[in-house]
């Protein structure tokens, strides 16, 4: 449920004022679109988790001081993406990052039953994995910008005030990483 520019104004100066329904709701309004993100971009359900309420954590903190001029998603995707980034980094470092298919098979494996998956499931996992290994081969500011189109449900003229990209340049790469994707998934596919 998105709201309009006004609702969504009358919300945040209710989450200033302390109110706590307002802050209920806030949390429902962007808990899931900012987990999405998260954990498309992390693979890691807990990490996502985690990064959400540090994120949730900071707008707490810093609300008081936000101005707003109507680009408050943007505001709040830059804060879930610069915390995303810095983990990234901050793990590259330490260069113990797993990759997403194992990351993506085994919380899907250990969902079901031994022994229990179908052909369909089998072909469903099998696909999604070949999705999400496409999605990892992209340029970070390529994947960037699908999971915040997709994930974080943002419009281009908000991927490119979070990213600050030109909106042209934030059209470009979408479409770019499309075409990529679609060659990777193809070569995937006939490789199998």
């Amino acid at each position: 449920m998105a709201l309009d520019s006004q609702a969504l104004s009358a919300l945040i100066e209710r989450c200033r004022a302390g109110d706590k329904a307002a802050w209920d709701e806030f949390i429902g309004l962007y808990w899931q679109r900012l987990f999405a993100y998260a954990y498309k971009a992390t693979h890691d359900r807990d990490l996502a988790s985690d990064l959400v309420q540090e994120t949730l954590l900071r707008v707490v903190q810093k609300l008081q001081r936000y101005t707003e001029e109507g680009k408050f998603e943007a505001w709040l995707f830059r804060i879930i993406v610069n915390l995303v980034r810095d983990k990234a980094r901050a793990n590259a470092r330490r260069q113990t990052r797993s990759t997403l298919v194992d990351a993506e098979s085994g919380s899907e494996l250990t969902d079901q039953m031994p022994g229990r998956e179908t052909v369909d499931d089998a072909e469903h996992r099998e696909e999604t994995e070949k999705l999400f290994g496409a999605l990892e081969r992209l340029p970070e500011l390529d994947r960037q910008v699908l999971l915040l189109r997709h994930y974080g449900c943002l419009s281009f003229k908000e991927i490119a005030t979070v990213t600050g990209c030109p909106l042209g340049t934030v059209l470009a790469r979408a479409h770019r990483a499309l075409a990529k994707m679609r060659v990777m998934m193809e070569v995937d596919h006939e490789t199998s």
